[in-house]
């Protein structure tokens, strides 16, 4: 199986994963053939990326940390849970942060918050994703298939999972990890209180927009600030995810000391961010720059490990930056690459897999000449011949 672009396919290519829509019912099954009318529709419903399955590649897995069926009903309940909170907001008239704040604090909102189903659901369904987590030591790569309709969801699933991955390296008990994964589900929802076109804006986004958008992390806080049966640390984790290392980040520029804090996932300190939040900083950057977004296409995951290692000890928390690099291959599974020193170079394919003991030097199988005409594959691990250097296309 390869993972491909959408303006890279071509009619006859067949699906290796299934295509869920807004409400994720099953648009295509796995295995049905791709006729040009599919993908322009496709296309035209912003699926950027498809997973392709064929006889050069059918030997490579690519491996979901978690089964379509917890994915699916992890992201329904999110979808629900945000659904029905829009609900009691929509005679809300808000023009200041102040105004919002005050709002979300209206004994309507957060009854109906606190009280519905869906949200009391998502908790209870946590276990189950949990229990599946609990099983990964690595991440091979995120096999999730982001849309604008569905992003906010599907990124909140696998912010969670690497968040989560991280965690468990670092042998937190199920009760800690169970508030990263409510906080991490959560962790954007504060921007249901944002003007939806302010938030898929195409273009840059002035100071005055930022500013706005910023405020979507005290409005999350707000709203799960009261709930004692998740925890503290579900509701600092949307609070706190854009705090940085340095001071810099927002909304209350809190630092870290880039130490672990082993015994606890808080920090005594309150001018100080907690464990839990630094985990879902790093987590929430890889996978909010690996994926396309309205204003821009999302950066190769090579590139983005890079940008983590080197946000190390300023944005990110340097010990859990450490932990992040174990855990999370430079090159996933299934991504495409491209020979940029080597024997071949200028030929591309397909990383086939990843070994825990050299996360950054895969096993490929190349599937294409410099001159881009199909080849016979040609396998080669990185880890036994250092003469080669690829990057993710």
């Amino acid at each position: 199986m390869i993972k491909k672009h959408i303006n890279s396919l071509s009619p006859g290519m067949v699906l290796g994963k299934p295509i869920y829509g807004e409400n994720y019912e099953v648009l295509l099954k796995k295995g049905v053939e791709l006729s040009q009318g599919y993908i322009d529709r496709l296309k035209t419903r912003g699926y950027a990326c498809l997973y392709i399955e064929d006889k050069d590649t059918e030997d490579i897995v690519i491996k979901d940390p978690i089964s379509d069926k917890i994915r699916l009903m992890a992201t329904k309940d999110i979808l629900k849970t945000y659904k029905v909170t829009q609900t009691a907001i929509v005679d809300i008239e808000a023009d200041t942060s102040e105004s919002v704040i005050r709002s979300i604090n209206t004994p309507k909102v957060k009854r109906t918050f606190q009280e519905s189903q869906a949200f009391k659901q998502m908790v209870e369904n946590i276990d189950s994703f949990l229990e599946e987590i609990m099983g990964q030591d690595i991440l091979s790569g995120l096999n999730s298939i982001k849309t604008v309709d569905n992003y906010t969801f599907e990124h909140s699933i696998d912010a969670a999972i690497i968040s989560l991955i991280i965690a468990r390296r670092l042998y937190l008990d199920k009760k800690k990890l169970k508030q990263i994964a409510i906080g991490e589900f959560l962790h954007d929802i504060g921007k249901i209180f944002i003007d939806v076109k302010l938030l898929n804006k195409p273009g840059k986004l002035t100071n005055e927009e930022f500013d706005k958008i910023k405020q979507h992390t005290s409005f999350g806080y707000e709203l799960l600030k009261d709930i004692d049966t998740i925890g503290y640390v579900s509701a600092h984790i949307p609070y706190q995810h854009h705090e940085r290392q340095d001071g810099k980040g927002y909304p209350r520029g809190l630092a870290g000391n880039n130490k672990l804090d082993k015994g606890e996932i808080t920090y005594v300190e309150h001018d100080k961010m907690i464990m839990g939040a630094e985990i879902a900083a790093v987590a929430d950057a890889y996978d909010a720059c690996i994926s396309d977004r309205p204003y821009r296409k999302g950066m190769p995951p090579d590139l983005v490990y890079d940008l983590i290692k080197n946000g190390a000890g300023t944005q990110f928390n340097e010990e859990l930056v450490n932990c992040f690099l174990t855990v999370m291959p430079k090159y996933p599974v299934g991504s495409e690459i491209k020979v940029i020193r080597g024997m071949y170079k200028d030929f591309t394919g397909v990383v086939a897999s990843v070994e825990i003991s050299q996360m950054t030097r895969p096993k490929v199988k190349l599937l294409y000449d410099n001159k881009q005409g199909k080849i016979k594959p040609v396998e080669i691990d990185l880890k036994s011949d250092a003469s080669f250097e690829i990057q993710c296309i």
